[in-house]
């Protein structure tokens, strides 16, 4: 997280675009430049197939959730607010402020009905609730990973990377940062890096990443590996289900292994069906991935420099 707010510093200092020629992500980058209402419709009907997804899991949280008094919203000098939810801080769990730098330019978050709740004390939290909250080991969570699944319609990274990286632990919170890579255009554009951070609070993991101001959750995790002692995978979702982002230790283990499995859970839960299946994921295409090397780190600088 030092370094996350040491870059906070530097972006105010020196121009973006100059930034990003080097490699320095924004918010901006490796995303699809959509307008406030895009995608309305296709969110709207992802929710409605996952209202009608959940009611076949005879496991699913939802029904007896509903069936609880809905909290009313409630205004305190001029301000909507949750009685009895308190709602998680920004950067904590909640939205980050509009203003925050290094976040997307409009800092909107891709999702629409995340927008419309995130000036709400609390109604992230209560939301929230629905989702699955697995017990995340920290500890295993740390490492590489190849993004295996991401949203077309919101993320435009060829070639995708995340690192989490360890920082603060106690016995029921930890903190980490992470670190993003990918690349622009094609597979063999210029090397971007972004960063981001986490945390981990009574059993609930946030992920906060550049290009969206509203936290992620870590909504499934795959077995451990024996021998490293690390997550196979991971899901990363909202309570919107918008976007999703799959990522993986291994390509091949994943396809060969993992793939059937995570998809019957992903539909089990609400976040793949008939209808997302086709249009808000796709699996990353990595056929075409090539490790970066100096020579073509600088051939890129050059080219976004002169052209």
């Amino acid at each position: 997280m030092r370094l996350f707010v040491l870059l906070f510093t530097i972006q105010s200092l020196v121009d973006s675009q100059l930034l990003e020629v080097f490699g320095l992500a924004n918010g901006n980058t490796g995303t699809v430049q959509r307008q406030p209402f895009q995608d309305i419709a296709s969110q709207s009907v992802g929710l409605l197939n996952y209202l009608a997804s959940v009611q076949k899991n005879p496991d699913n949280k939802l029904a007896k959730r509903l069936k609880q008094p809905i909290p009313q919203v409630a205004f305190v000098d001029g301000l909507p607010v949750i009685p009895g939810v308190v709602g998680s801080l920004p950067g904590a769990g909640a939205c980050l402020p509009r203003n925050s730098p290094l976040v997307r330019e409009r800092r909107v978050s891709p999702s629409f009905f995340q927008n419309i709740v995130r000036n709400i004390p609390g109604a992230q939290d209560y939301l929230s609730s629905f989702l699955p909250q697995p017990v995340v080991n920290v500890n295993s969570l740390y490492g590489k990973y190849h993004w295996a699944i991401d949203t077309p319609s919101v993320h435009e990274k060829f070639c995708p990377t995340t690192e989490f990286l360890p920082a603060t632990t106690t016995k029921s919170k930890a903190s980490f940062s992470l670190v993003d890579k990918f690349r622009t255009q094609d597979e063999n554009g210029g090397d971007k890096t972004a960063f981001g951070y986490g945390l981990v609070n009574h059993n609930v993991t946030y992920v906060y990443f550049q290009d969206d101001p509203c936290p992620y959750q870590v909504v499934m995790i795959g077995p451990i590996d024996k021998k490293s002692g690390q997550y196979e995978y991971v899901i990363l979702s909202n309570w919107a289900r918008f976007p999703i982002i799959g990522l993986v230790r291994d390509i091949r283990v994943f396809y060969e292994k993992y793939k059937d499995a995570m998809e019957a859970e992903l539909e089990k839960d609400g976040f793949m069906n008939g209808y997302s299946t086709q249009n808000t994921i796709h699996y990353t295409d990595w056929s075409k991935c090539r490790r970066s090397t100096p020579v073509t780190y600088f051939r890129n600088v050059l080219s976004e420099l002169f052209g």
